[in-house]
């Protein structure tokens, strides 16, 4: 869905106007508000959603998601064969792309690449996990050997951890695709530093952490270039200041607005709002070990919790065309069920619940929560929200606010947070992703739910990943979600949609749960 605003004042529009014709004049450069959530700009390193941006723009896959909807597609790949067991599969390389350097693409190079990833055993290498080793069978080809057949693996490898690096450049930095990287490897300053060794259309040439980094066009692009020749994107930790940014001609593109900015945008002429559905989830999450999560390791509590949360209210906040996903598996992967009723409430039986398991008076326990804002929505709102429901069945949550990149990542992805409201995107547009939620998964361990603690409910992971038959996968994926839509340590709160401000000037400018941004397919208007 597209909008286009209206005038807020003759003054502004023509302030407006005329910079936007000295940017399609000059053809000169975009900067994009945005907050993100890098902590590395190493490829086999990066998880962080936003990451994904930089990615996309600096260094190509084997397949790429040219379109969410569209599943997994071949970019630097031409081809992919696998034996009748699912256990190896061959991908022929393209021969006519090259690194920024001007260094070819090679095998060697796709398999350095996603051997690095794996054995840097950082957040995104269990992607690799089903890949036993890779053989080079010639500069154009390898084949893949995996411990398991994978109806995902395609997709997995479109995403951007898996990203082709130039293997050369690469080795005399220090990083290596060794068996010990995690402790060998020494690339990760290097690439933090701003070096970008990719073969895609952009470069990075400047990289302020937690101010902006610059993209600027790769004269070695073997594929069509871009109009625009450089990307600057600046951190702007509010939608307020965002739009702000974007009215005042500032920035050429916001990209975390909230309903409330979006409201307050009409009447600009020259900027269209952007509407998009999103794969993102905001969930509750609650330790299963009692040492950390105390009263929430209870079974009886997490229902309890989740019996007591307003739904209908995180939709308010989180503005039209949020809904509540039923489990892990978002509204529009394959096999996902219907979304939750937000009418779901029932605070007298939350109380009920939270009496049999010894909380009759409720309890008060601390709320960890990061300062990032997914969709523009602070999740310091929604932990608000969250203590105003709860404080109905008698829960006091203590609200402590922690930056991301000040102690809540690291905690978070090492377990040892006890309750609190974080958010997802899917790694990679395969509902698969999403089984890192049950017992024994990435996320599952997070909360301390080890996969002995439900070893039937962990085995459907295996099950899932392995059925190549996709009607079959799809029945194992709907049980799933049945078996932990009421029961477990996590609380699917609501799915958000997505909302950018954007100068009319530009086209093609679209939000992507893949990349968050694409800015291949931006250019300017004629």
């Amino acid at each position: 869905m597209k909008k286009k605003l209206l005038t807020v004042t003759a003054v502004t529009a023509a302030l407006l106007a005329s910079s936007q014709a000295a940017w399609a004049a000059t053809g000169d450069q975009v900067v994009i508000g945005a907050q993100t959530d890098i902590v590395t700009l190493d490829p086999g390193r990066c998880y962080e959603p936003y990451a994904n941006l930089f990615l996309r723009a600096c260094y190509d896959t084997l397949y790429e998601f040219r379109n969410d909807a569209d599943g997994a597609q071949p970019m630097l790949a031409t081809g992919c064969e696998f034996s009748e067991d699912g256990l190896t599969a061959t991908i022929t390389i393209r021969d006519d792309a090259v690194f920024a350097s001007g260094n070819p693409v090679t095998a060697e190079d796709v398999k350095f690449s996603i051997m690095r990833c794996k054995n840097l055993k950082d957040n995104p290498s269990f992607i690799c996990d089903v890949i036993d080793s890779i053989d080079v069978v010639d500069d154009h080809t390898v084949q893949f050997n995996l411990n398991t057949p994978d109806s995902s693996f395609t997709s997995k490898l479109a995403y951007c951890s898996m990203s082709i690096i130039d293997s050369t450049l690469a080795k005399e930095q220090g990083a290596t695709d060794a068996e010990d990287a995690a402790t060998t490897d020494t690339a990760k300053e290097f690439f933090d530093a701003g070096a970008s060794l990719g073969s895609g259309p952009y470069q990075i040439t400047s990289y302020l952490p937690d101010e902006e980094f610059v993209l600027e066009q790769n004269e070695n692009y073997y594929g069509e270039a871009s109009s625009i020749p450089k990307y600057i994107i600046q951190e702007m930790d509010d939608a307020n200041t965002q739009m702000m940014s974007l009215t005042q001609d500032d920035i050429q593109i916001a990209l975390n607005l909230s309903e409330d900015t979006v409201s307050e945008l009409e009447g600009t002429d020259g900027v269209d709002v952007l509407s998009f559905p999103t794969m993102t989830m905001g969930f509750v999450f609650m330790n299963m070990d009692e040492s950390l999560g105390g009263p929430v390791s209870d079974p009886k509590v997490q229902q309890a919790i989740r019996l007591a949360i307003d739904y209908a209210g995180i939709q308010q906040i989180v503005g039209d065309g949020s809904l509540t996903p039923l489990s892990y598996v978002q509204v529009g992967l394959l096999g996902a069920l219907d979304a939750r009723d937000p009418s779901y409430t029932d605070v007298e039986k939350a109380k009920e619940l939270l009496a049999e398991a010894g909380y009759p008076d409720g309890f008060e326990i601390d709320f960890p929560c990061c300062t990032l804002a997914p969709e523009g929505i602070p999740l310091t709102d929604l932990a608000v929200k969250l203590a105003d429901d709860l404080s109905k069945i008698g829960i006091t949550l203590n609200i402590q606010t922690v930056d991301w990149t000040g102690g809540y990542a690291e905690d978070y992805r090492d377990g040892k947070l006890g309750f609190s409201v974080m958010y997802w995107s899917p790694d990679y547009q395969d509902p698969n992703a999403e089984l890192e939620f049950l017992p024994g998964g990435i996320v599952g361990l997070r909360s301390g739910w080890a996969a002995e603690m439900d070893q039937e409910l962990a085995d459907m992971k295996g099950q899932i990943v392995s059925e190549l038959d996709q009607d079959a996968r799809v029945e194992k994926l709907k049980e799933m979600q049945e078996k932990t839509a009421e029961y477990g340590p996590f609380i699917p709160i609501v799915q958000y949609p997505k909302y950018m401000g954007v100068t009319s000037q530009l086209t093609g400018v679209e939000f992507s749960d893949s990349y968050r941004m694409d800015v291949r397919t931006i250019e300017w208007a004629e």
